[in-house]
C-alpha cells in the first residue's frame, strides 16, 4: 500500500515524468525480442545455449584446476565456480549474440 502511495500521479507522491523516465526505456525492449534459434522444430532461447557453455565450462574448469592443483588452494569451491562458468556463460553471449 505504501508503494501506490508513494507513485501516485495526484500529488504528494513521485512526480509522473520520474516514473516515466525509469520506465519509459523498457518500451523500446518489447520491441526487438529475444533471440532464438530453431533446433528440432522449435525456438529455443539464445539464453539456454549460453547456460549450457558456462555449465560445461566451468566444469572443464574444474578438472583443469585439479589437473594443476589449484583447486586445493580455493576456499569456496562453489562460488567460484558458479562466477567462473556464469562470467563465461556471458562471455560466449556476446560473442555468439553481439548484445
Amino acid at each position: 500500500m505504501k508503494l501506490l502511495r508513494a507513485i501516485s500521479l495526484r500529488g504528494g507522491g513521485t512526480p509522473w515524468w520520474i516514473v516515466f523516465l525509469l520506465f519509459g526505456p523498457s518500451e523500446c525492449w518489447a520491441s526487438i525480442g529475444a533471440p532464438s534459434f530453431p533446433l528440432a522444430g522449435a525456438y529455443f532461447p539464445a539464453w539456454l545455449i549460453c547456460l549450457f557453455i558456462g555449465g560445461v565450462s566451468a566444469a572443464l574448469l574444474r578438472l583443469v584446476f585439479m589437473v594443476l592443483h589449484v583447486d586445493g588452494l580455493l576456499r569456496y569451491h562453489l562460488v567460484t565456480y558458479l562466477s567462473m562458468g556464469t562470467m563465461l556463460g556471458l562471455f560466449a553471449w556476446i560473442l555468439l549474440y553481439g548484445q
